[in-house]
């Protein structure tokens, strides 16, 4: 074993690419988190600096996955988070990609007063964000969203 081994924690994914291709597998989250207390969520891991994070395949097989080619990764948060209950606005929107691919669910806009629009938070959105429905949970790449509508 290496001085540089650091322990980690595999989560299943489903990982939805541009391309149309999908990729099952597990991510690795660390014990901690650069940006808050506590362990590393998906979502950190995704924002964390650099395009590519490891990934291993339902088979075995490892690889970098591009963070900019998935359209989308359907995951079930651990028990600790789904307790979590934002105070945010709940919206129920429909996401296009640009593949041609559509997702349904329902976002938090967790936004300062006046700012608490669906287009203020798409656009204040910088990489990932969260979506979840009856089905699972999500996390949106919003460089990868064609368009983002309302569900009334």
């Amino acid at each position: 074993m290496s001085i540089y081994h650091v322990e980690k924690t595999e989560l299943p994914v489903v990982i939805f690419q541009a391309d149309g291709s999908v990729m099952k597998g597990v991510v690795f989250l660390s014990a901690s988190a650069y940006s808050h207390m506590g362990r590393q969520t998906l979502l950190d891991l995704l924002k964390e600096p650099g395009n590519f994070f490891p990934f291993r395949s339902e088979t075995g097989a490892f690889c970098a996955a591009n963070k900019q080619t998935i359209t989308h990764i359907r995951f079930d948060p651990p028990e600790a988070r789904k307790a979590y209950q934002s105070l945010g606005d709940r919206e129920d929107v429909e996401i296009k990609f640009v593949g041609g691919e559509q997702l349904s669910g329902t976002v938090t806009i967790e936004m300062p007063e006046g700012r608490k629009r669906l287009f203020d938070f798409i656009n204040a959105t910088k990489s990932f964000f969260e979506l979840h429905n009856q089905e699972a949970h999500y996390l949106v790449n919003v460089v990868q969203v064609r368009d983002l509508s309302p569900l009334r």
